[in-house]
């Protein structure tokens, strides 16, 4: 059997052990999940709204905003079974089933 190495699109490096289908623009980023949580997880976005806010917290608010669309936008891919299983713990990490 022929192994195709392909590009996996969350980490760029060249792998035969790649998955084809549906996946997320990006995978949990462990920084960004920390700001999510200095925000409050529950209800960060809310804090989008404020007017009260400095131009570096506006700021960082608008990055988690784009963050959040690319880990919840979904598209057809290549990931490797590495990004797979890194994907798998930090979801598990980050947002436990309830």
């Amino acid at each position: 059997m022929i192994n195709n190495i392909e590009t996996c699109h969350h980490c760029g490096e060249q792998k035969t052990n790649c998955y084809h289908g549906f996946i997320s623009m990006i995978i949990p980023h462990p920084e960004l999940e920390s700001k999510i949580d200095k925000w409050g997880r529950d209800n960060w976005w809310l804090n989008l709204e404020r007017t009260d806010l400095t131009e570096e917290e506006t700021k960082e608010l608008d990055s988690l905003a784009s963050y959040d669309q690319a880990l919840n936008t979904v598209g057809r891919g290549i990931q490797c079974d590495d990004c797979g299983k890194k994907e798998a713990e930090l979801y598990n990490q980050y947002y436990p089933e309830k």
